[in-house]
């Protein structure tokens, strides 16, 4: 059974009640029972905009758990085990849910303006910014992120400077900067950065022009070589890089990230408008809203591990079009569909649409919907059900249909 429109966003908010704990958002109502760091903090970019008292008291009680994560360094947890009422920081560490955190309080404090806010959370904010500053391995300003550091933590082996969490170390720039002007403090210097100038080496990394060698010799020379050898022949800087590392710089298409970009206002509007045209030429919203990269990996190598994948259970082995590996994710289709209201795009009312049905595409014996992830051919649910960040990202669809926008504090 299909169910759609309102229906579909009166089930997203029940859900959402029904996944609070006393820690903050649970993950799913099965087989995840953390409250995971980034799943949460996504899932309130979306339910902070329903104004909605007990979310947000669950949103406060989720900034307030992770808070209490922080390494003596300011790493935010990867989630927090409620079976072992305890916190997990992954096999080979967590580098997107610091960036999580800083840019979920900013998000709560937007919807609620709750000074309380900027005392504590902000204290631990700071701290986790620092920490994030210290993940540049080489002097450039951008962040690095070993293998699995982020939600992409199978096959896929992203590593080095991922636009993933780069992307995110830019929006927590941008957050903590506004957090800390509301509160009359500052970011001392070495850790302050200058974000017009971020941004250009941002975007000389991941979206390279012909000036980029040039200013690239001043900070990176070995990628200005790399540039002018002409390794991205081909490239015609219609989206973001997916990430460059030691030897390599893979050019596929990650959804999320850029639409990130899109929402967050990195992207000039030219550029944005090019991310959502070329998502549409590579049909990303088909069968539904949206597949989260492209072209999928084939074959081992660099970029995949077969040999680690073939002993994953099967609802997480990232064949051609599934899992992490041009699988559907709802969660990436509401951030798509918000980009695509945002920039005024002709087509995003029949996208919510189709997000409203994939959302509701029932595993055998379950009528929960909301699920983890979709195969990218058949429209199969394959993934795990009740998804807090399905759930979430519909409502921050469904509000871009309204002008309310998931990070329009930030524009």
């Amino acid at each position: 059974m299909v169910r759609t429109g309102p229906v579909t966003f009166d089930r997203a908010v029940a859900l959402l009640r029904r996944n609070c704990v006393d820690e903050g958002l649970k993950a799913s109502s099965a087989y995840y029972n953390q409250v995971w760091a980034r799943d949460s903090f996504i899932s309130f970019l979306g339910a902070n905009l329903l104004a909605d008292d007990p979310l947000l008291e669950c949103a406060k009680r989720n900034v307030l758990t992770f808070a209490k994560t922080a390494s003596p360094l300011g790493q935010i947890a990867n989630f927090y085990d409620l079976s072992a009422d305890a916190p997990e920081y992954g096999y080979s560490g967590s580098t997107d849910s610091s960036s999580w955190y800083v840019i979920g309080l900013a998000s709560l404090f937007s919807a609620t303006r709750d000074r309380s806010l900027l005392r504590k959370p902000l204290d631990v904010a700071g701290k986790t910014y620092r920490w994030l500053r210290h993940q540049d391995a080489n002097n450039t300003w951008l962040i690095d992120s070993p293998q699995g550091a982020d939600w992409m933590d199978a096959a896929i082996q992203r590593t080095g400077k991922t636009l993933y969490n780069n992307t995110l170390f830019l929006i927590a720039t941008r957050c903590i900067d506004w957090l800390l002007s509301e509160s009359g403090g500052r970011m001392e210097s070495p850790y302050r950065l200058d974000f017009g100038s971020l941004l250009q080496r941002f975007n000389d990394v991941f979206l390279p022009d012909d000036l980029s060698p040039d200013r690239l010799r001043g900070y990176w020379p070995r990628l200005a070589l790399t540039l002018k050898d002409g390794r991205l022949t081909g490239f015609h800087a219609r989206h973001y890089l997916h990430y460059v590392s030691f030897y390599r710089m893979d050019t596929r298409f990650d959804t999320f990230s850029n639409v990130l970009c899109v929402l967050s206002g990195l992207s000039e509007a030219k550029t944005s408008l090019a991310i959502l045209a070329s998502a549409r030429s590579k049909g990303l919203t088909r069968p539904y809203p949206s597949r989260v990269l492209d072209p999928p990996y084939r074959s081992e190598g660099a970029g995949f591990d077969r040999t680690f994948d073939s002993v994953l259970p099967p609802q997480h082995q990232s064949g051609p079009y599934s899992y992490h590996n041009g699988g559907v994710w709802p969660f990436v289709g509401g951030a798509h569909v918000a980009a695509l209201y945002l920039m005024g795009v002709e087509g995003a009312d029949r996208e919510l649409e189709s997000l409203s049905k994939g959302n509701a595409v029932f595993r055998p014996g379950e009528t929960t919907g909301f699920n983890e992830w979709i195969h990218g051919k058949t429209g199969e649910a394959l993934g795990q059900y009740g998804q807090s960040w399905s759930a979430g990202m519909f409502l921050a669809a469904a509000f871009a249909s309204k002008g309310k926008h998931l990070l329009g504090f930030l524009r």
